[in-house]
């Protein structure tokens, strides 16, 4: 997953249609994946756990586009990247609606992920130095 939705700290919006988007084509990955966060031990770590080490991965990218003026420093790095993805996965979650009467189903998941763009471009902007 981290492969397939990369992120740069600097494009926030766009990296939660990228979720947005694998989750909606892998709703299965999505399932294994908040399984397997049950198992983690909160205080510890296991050797080669490539989801601490990938979330940790991400929060450094964070702390690097604020120091360097790109993103809000004002916020907590580990914030910003749980709110994205809470915002990018929020219909992840969710039994599959069906799309309102009359609208087709690609217009209906577009609109969606219009919308999570939308607002994680209101909460986290790109900021220029």
């Amino acid at each position: 997953m981290a492969e397939a939705t990369r992120m740069d700290p600097t494009g926030l919006p766009v990296y939660a249609g990228r979720l947005h988007d694998y989750f909606t084509e892998h709703p299965d990955r999505f399932r294994l994946m908040s399984w397997g966060q049950l198992g983690l031990d909160a205080g510890g770590s296991l050797p080669h756990d490539t989801f601490r080490e990938s979330v940790a991965h991400k929060i450094e990218q964070i702390c690097d586009a604020q120091e360097s003026g790109h993103l809000d420093a004002h916020w907590y790095p580990v914030e910003i990247l749980a709110l994205v993805h809470e915002i990018a996965t929020a219909w992840a979650a969710q039994p599959d609606p069906l799309p309102p009467s009359g609208e087709d189903r690609a217009t209906f998941l577009a609109a969606r992920r219009t919308a999570i763009v939308a607002a994680v471009e209101r909460l986290f902007p790109a900021t220029t130095n």
